[in-house]
């Protein structure tokens, strides 16, 4: 994702505050800024990376290499994301804050990562990213689409797809390709509508805090 101007630069004097936000969560995270009004800009790192966790960390930290060098604060848009707290550690290195959270799932839901563990072990759970994205990250990225049988082996001890939907206005052809995914995994789908306003309220107190 290009930086996104979404407003003129922050007035003098004024902290110096930038988003950088994982590709999966950039419109979201585009969305919230327009509707606080929040003058800056939101960067991007490519949601791929998920593929191959790692990267996260790595990719974060040359890019916060680079904005701290334009701004006083920059506000990381991911969970910890599978990078086993790494990428904490490189936030640690920066003038840089992230919501807490293992995941942005975890945030949409709105429950505890132990309630998750201890109430959805078998659950898959989609965003409004996922599903666009669906053939390219998990059949082409997992390799389904030259090994189909391996499904059983991925999916197998599922038990329901949670369809965290995002936007704040509901697309039948995304709704349409979720349920397509359920059926995919011969699993039932429930959709939750989530809005922006759960990452809002995590995103406030860290932009506007000092």
């Amino acid at each position: 994702m290009t930086p996104a101007a979404t407003a003129p630069a922050q007035d003098s004097g004024a902290p110096r505050v930038a988003l950088l936000a994982c590709g999966a969560l950039a419109k979201e995270t585009l969305e919230v800024v327009q509707r606080r009004g929040w003058k800056m800009e939101v960067h991007g790192i490519s949601a791929f990376d998920h593929l191959d966790p790692p990267k996260i960390a790595v990719d974060v930290d040359r890019k916060l290499a680079e904005l701290t060098k334009r701004y006083d604060k920059v506000v990381v848009v991911y969970g910890d994301c599978g990078t086993g707290g790494a990428l904490d550690k490189v936030l640690e290195k920066y003038p840089a804050v992230r919501p807490a959270g293992v995941h942005c799932y975890q945030w949409f839901l709105q429950e505890e990562p132990q309630d998750i563990v201890d109430n959805r072990t078998g659950t898959y759970f989609l965003t409004d990213w996922l599903i666009k994205n669906w053939d390219i990250a998990v059949i082409k990225g997992l390799g389904l689409d030259r090994t189909p049988w391996l499904k059983e082996k991925y999916f197998g001890n599922l038990t329901d797809v949670l369809y965290l939907r995002q936007s704040a206005k509901p697309d039948p052809v995304i709704e349409d390709k979720a349920r397509e995914i359920a059926a995919y995994m011969e699993l039932p789908i429930v959709i939750k509508d989530t809005g922006v306003t759960p990452l809002e309220a995590l995103l406030v107190p860290l932009v506007e805090g000092d």
